[in-house]
């Protein structure tokens, strides 16, 4: 009986030892993209199958929201009904009244749209708010001529 001896190619491993490598280095690059896209919340809907049948938080979704109530007063000489109370972008109020009051929820963005204005300028003030309003305090004064203007962030309790 004879033992045959197996020939090995160096040139085969070395190549297998390649392909090893750069197959362990596209994994690792590939694992770290989709980690770095799991921290967008919007992206990580379509990557995680669990997020979708968990679904929204009870917050998120409408039916647990606090709501707050704040009133705003023209402080400018005239009326100006074509001056706009903004909330989240959509308009809520004109000012063609002294005072407003406007239901807002936690995170709302409220602007004042002097845009329309022409050259005079329109200062608000907010003059109440209810218990369980943060943000904005009382006495905030607001004034803008010809943009829109952020009020403020409403922060609830």
């Amino acid at each position: 009986m004879s033992l045959r001896k197996r020939y090995v190619r160096p040139e085969f491993n070395k190549r297998i030892e390649k392909l090893l490598i750069r197959a362990v280095l596209i994994g690792m690059l590939f694992l770290v993209t989709f980690q770095f896209i799991m921290l967008n919340e919007s992206a990580r809907v379509f990557l995680n199958y669990a997020t979708t049948l968990e679904g929204d938080s009870l917050e998120d979704s409408g039916i647990l929201t606090k709501e707050g109530s704040l009133y705003i007063m023209l402080e400018s000489e005239y009326l100006i009904p074509k001056a706009k109370l903004l909330q989240n972008g959509e308009p809520v109020a004109t000012l063609d009244t002294r005072e407003v009051k406007i239901s807002v929820r936690n995170n709302d963005v409220l602007e004042l749209d002097a845009s329309r204005s022409g050259d005079e300028f329109v200062l608000v003030c907010v003059v109440g708010i209810s218990d369980n309003v943060l943000q904005p305090s009382v006495g905030l004064r607001v004034k803008a001529r010809n943009k829109i203007e952020l009020i403020s962030r409403v922060k609830l309790k």
